[in-house]
């Protein structure tokens, strides 16, 4: 019986882990898709935030790192992590988008997203 626990864990575990690698790429892609997107529609990002009083904010942000980016996939990059950030976030938020086009500060985005097919919603932005 015991054995069966382990491996019922394990088992779990790595579903777990499956399942948060494929939430973190969905919002990964989400994101590197928003940046050329708000280059020539800053108002996409008023579907996107969870509150209308982060629109602009994260409009202007965004928008200013798009226009500092070369248009290159490759000068873009994204690092998400599951959970919210503990400096900037008040634990509500499931993943931390920290995007860095290479000329410019990086900017952190709190987002919430529940689901590997599921929608991205912005929370938060901040420049680390």
């Amino acid at each position: 019986m015991p054995i069966v626990i382990v491996i019922a864990a394990a088992a779990m575990s790595w579903w777990s882990a499956k399942t948060a690698g494929a939430v973190e790429l969905h919002v990964r892609n989400e994101v590197i898709e928003l940046i050329p997107l708000i280059r020539n529609n800053p108002e996409i990002v008023d579907k996107m935030v969870v509150n209308p009083i982060l629109s602009e904010p994260v409009s202007k942000t965004l928008s200013e790192m798009s226009s500092g980016w070369s248009g290159d996939k490759k000068d873009l990059l994204v690092t998400v992590t599951t959970g919210d950030d503990p400096n900037y976030g008040d634990g509500t938020a499931t993943h931390v988008a920290i995007v860095d086009v290479g000329n410019r500060n990086p900017v952190g985005l709190r987002i919430l997203c529940d689901g590997k097919n599921a929608p991205m919603f912005i929370m938060g932005v901040w420049t680390p």
